[in-house]
Parts: C-alpha cells; structure tokens; sequence
C-alpha cells in the first residue's frame, strides 16, 4: 500500500463498514484500544480525521469517505498485482537472447526450443550464431542473455552450466582423396607434414593441440578457420583432413564429400551445454528456460 499497510488499511475499512469500535475489535481478533491506535496512525499519515466519534455513535469525516474509496480501489488493484505476479511466476512472458553455433542450431536447440514454444509461447526468443568462441565472448559481454556451447574446462566460476549433450570429436578427409585418410589412419610418422585444418580457438582446438601434443605427431596446419562448417568445406574441397564434433559431421550437408577416419587412440570429447551467467538466472524468463533444459534432454 502507498499510504499504510494493507493490514492497517483493512482494519480501516472493517471500521468504515461497521462504524463501531468493539465490534470490529471483536471481529478482528484485537482490542479496541489497539484499533483506536491503528487508527490514529492512518490519520496521522493522513493529516487528517477519518471518523467522527461521539459516545452514541461513530461516523466517516469526508476524509474518511474519501480515503475509503481510495483504500478499496487500491485493494483491488493489490489483489490484481498479485494474481498478475503468480500468472507470471507461471507464464513467463519477454525476449530471451540466445546465442549458439550452428551445430548446435541444427542439432540440440530443436528440441528445446520446441519445448520452450509449448510450454511458455510468451517467450520470444532471438538466436545468434557464431563459433563457439564468439558465443562464449558475447555471453561475458552481456551482448546475450544465454549460450549453447562447448563446456569449458575448467568452467567459469561466474557461470553456469546445464549439459545438454555430450560429443566425441571425428577426424575427416576428402571422400576424393583415399591416400590422405590412410596416412591419417595410420598415424604415426604418416602424420608428418599431413595437412590438418583446424579451429582457431576454442574448446575443439584445445583438445586436438593436447592430442597431438601427447602422440608427439608434426602435421602440416594447413589452415586455422572460425567455425566448424569452414573445415567441413575445405576439407570437402580436398585441401586436408579436418577435425569436427561428431554432432557436425554425422548432419553435415558435406556428407557425401567426406569420409570419416577413425583414428586411435583419439582426442577426448566434450560437453555441449547451455550456460548462463548466475545474476541472468534470477530473472523468471531466463530461470524458465533454464529449468526446461534438463527435461528437453
């Protein structure tokens, strides 16, 4: 209430409807002298006198017609607040922005997005794409509310992650080009000067930079791109053998003009998740989101 407590402004109207002190008293659970007081604050923020009081009878003052009025209509419009407010707690309504790299576009938002449209259609939500770093960057920036990305290892302490699936990473070569898979098939010195088209950043880039770390193997980086769908078109061109999530290459429309090579042992996988910021969660669209996540999956 702007004036007094919605518990102050009842026992005013209780009296206003009664005009008797002990009998509001008694239906209020209190005692008349602690009604005469809560009264008495209602004038005293008020300025003025709500109720003529003689000892035969009690009547409202035009103030206190006035402020009747006033009290019931806020009454009303509190009791709107509140049904607005759990409607809300139920129906989230507003704009999300979301960013994620086209893998993830075409492979888990579906699914969540779907879900988000029947549950809460008063969620709109705006999707960017972009590598995964570029998602990672804008979700620190505050350019997105949200990010379906690569987890990162070790995570963010200031965010927040939800797993949404889980991807091995595949090695590839031109479908064209049988010499350039069997050299990276079979490792080793074959690997010496075989060009490799890599991410430029990135989870995927940490993960192969450790592998080939650990084997001790000397490729040729024939090219370091932003995105996997460059790779899977340089390496459909026949410039290399390229390394994507196994999420990219099994719904790559290059599937035809590449072949995959499996190659042991191979770089470790990753999480894809959807993380978020933990201040953004506190709002009820994103928290809403959020929570539809694990059930998507």
């Amino acid at each position: 209430m702007a004036i007094s407590s919605e518990q102050e402004v009842r026992l005013f109207l209780h009296l206003a409807d009664s005009l008797h002190f002990a009998r509001s008293a008694k239906a209020l659970h209190m005692s008349p002298s602690a009604l005469t007081r809560a009264v008495q604050k209602l004038e005293r923020e008020l300025g003025q006198p709500l109720f003529q009081r003689s000892k035969r009878r009690v009547a409202l003052t035009r103030a206190g017609e006035i402020f009747r009025d006033y009290a019931r209509a806020q009454l009303v419009a509190h009791a709107r607040l509140q049904e607005a407010l759990a409607t809300e707690r139920r129906m989230p309504t507003g704009e999300l922005r979301v960013a994620c790299t086209v893998t993830a576009c075409h492979s888990v938002l579906p699914r969540l997005l779907a879900r988000c449209r029947e549950r809460y259609p008063g969620i709109h939500l705006q999707l960017s794409t972009s590598d995964a770093a570029r998602c990672m960057q804008a979700l620190e920036n505050d350019e997105v509310d949200l990010a379906v990305v690569p987890e990162p290892e070790p995570p963010p302490a200031e965010l927040r992650f939800v797993r949404l699936t889980h991807t091995d990473l595949s090695f590839i070569a031109p479908a064209a080009d049988g010499d350039l898979a069997r050299r990276a098939r079979l490792g080793g010195g074959h690997w010496s000067g075989l060009p490799l088209i890599l991410a430029r950043r990135g989870v995927d880039r940490q993960r192969i930079d450790a592998w080939l770390e650990q084997l001790g193997a000397r490729p040729e980086i024939y090219a370091e791109v932003d995105g996997n769908e460059a790779i899977l078109a340089m390496v459909a061109l026949g410039c290399g053998v390229g390394v994507v999530p196994e999420l990219v290459r099994r719904d790559s429309p290059f599937r035809g003009r590449i072949q995959q090579v499996k190659v042991e042992p191979r770089p470790r996988g990753y999480h894809v998740s959807l993380c978020a910021k933990s201040r953004t969660l506190s709002r009820r669209t994103a928290a809403a989101f959020w929570e539809l996540a694990p059930a998507a999956f």
